[in-house]
């Protein structure tokens, strides 16, 4: 029996205790408007540097925009001058055509994901993956291309 009641003075100490520790103190008026006045300082500090930063990404987004003219530019240009303005042009647009060269694709698309070769007697074969596109070249001339589904 005195176990019993020790074990339910234990479990009511418990109970009052994070009871007690769950209170939180209030705050008297002048606390509560220094707390407030506080929290409204950092809202107007916090609200100005968003804006700060808002006028900095405009900026950058900006920049960036004309980094991309002007790398466009650059490209074409430069493909005019390696492949002729007609073939160069094509390129920067990121057109395919039978004929074309492993490099003009390369030059056009970028990077292949993977390429498969195959060397016979009559030919080198190879493909160049891109995402689910296949291309097809016989001896660095595109043959012909597939996406996959």
């Amino acid at each position: 029996m005195t176990k019993i009641i020790l074990k339910i003075s234990f479990i009511i100490l418990i109970l009052s205790a994070t009871t007690f520790a769950q209170q939180k103190p209030k705050l008297n008026r002048s606390q509560y408007n220094a707390k407030l006045d506080s929290l409204l300082q950092l809202k107007e500090k916090l609200t100005a540097q968003k804006t700060e930063i808002n006028k900095s990404i405009d900026s950058l987004n900006e920049k960036s925009s004309k980094l991309d003219v002007d790398l466009r530019k650059a490209l074409k240009t430069f493909y005019a001058k390696r492949y002729g303005r007609k073939v160069g042009n094509r390129i920067i647009n990121k057109q395919i055509w039978k004929g074309m060269t492993e490099n003009m694709l390369k030059d056009s698309w970028g990077k292949p994901d993977r390429i498969n070769k195959n060397i016979e007697k009559w030919g080198r074969f190879t493909q160049w993956l891109y995402g689910k596109i296949e291309f097809f070249f016989r001896d660095g001339k595109l043959t012909g291309w597939e996406e996959k589904k």
